[in-house]
């Protein structure tokens, strides 16, 4: 009886998380009172279990693939707001983690996972899915919870500029608008700068065999970063 008990509990905290995430509009910010308790309430209902976790991140990750605006305007407010309002003691359930890895940090941790692995499908499949490209290109930001990291950034680039599905579809336009946001953030970080330089040199070679459109925007992006990403300074490039 207890295994059944313990199951429909499960299934009631799933379909509190699936209401909570779809109630949760575009738009919104941290100050939004409906979307704080929202993601409060979510943060509530884990009660330190990291299954629970597990799957509060793998619905948020559904809904931002599924709607690109949503994953433009909303999900990082959503996961900031998870950070910050989940115990600082949630603990990771692997006991060889240091003592200080737990709560906003495990959200972290999960998080970053959870986008490589669906990262690694979206690259498999001919059309990738813009609200996940979009959504870890808003995470391309300094001192934020869900900013992601140089390594991660140059993985996605990588993955992306080499892929033979890269000017099939939509796939070169999500592209570009994540090196809208990935160059400059890469290049805040100092030191470091010859790598994503290495992958613009890539990136002209590859031009070379792509259409007129697809070369034209490459040689706006190879233009906007020697400008240092100051989109007011651009010529047009039509």
């Amino acid at each position: 009886m207890a295994v059944v008990a313990s199951d429909i509990f499960f299934r009631t905290f799933k379909d509190c998380i699936n209401d909570l995430v779809q109630g949760i509009s575009v738009d919104t910010n941290s100050s939004d009172p409906a979307t704080t308790n929202a993601v409060h309430v979510i943060s509530k209902q884990l009660h330190g279990n990291f299954g629970r976790l597990q799957y509060a991140i793998k619905v948020i990750q559904a809904r931002l693939c599924e709607d690109a605006v949503w994953a433009t305007s909303t999900a990082v407010t959503v996961y900031e707001l998870l950070a910050m309002s989940i115990d600082p003691a949630f603990p990771h359930p692997d006991p060889q983690m240091p003592a200080d890895f737990s709560g906003a940090i495990v959200v972290r941790d999960q998080l970053m996972r959870a986008c490589q692995a669906q990262f690694q499908q979206t690259m498999a499949m001919r059309e990738w899915s813009r609200g996940l490209i979009t959504f870890l290109g808003q995470l391309c930001t300094i001192g934020n919870t869900t900013s992601t990291t140089p390594g991660v950034v140059l993985h996605i680039i990588d993955g992306m500029m080499t892929s033979t599905s890269l000017t099939t579809g939509e796939n070169f336009d999500i592209f570009v608008g994540f090196m809208m946001r990935a160059g400059p953030f890469f290049d805040s970080h100092v030191g470091i700068q010859e790598h994503l330089t290495a992958r613009m040199e890539r990136l002209k070679d590859r031009a070379r065999g792509l259409g007129m459109t697809e070369s034209l925007a490459i040689y706006g992006i190879l233009q906007l970063r020697q400008k240092g990403w100051r989109v007011d300074e651009m010529e047009c490039v039509v």
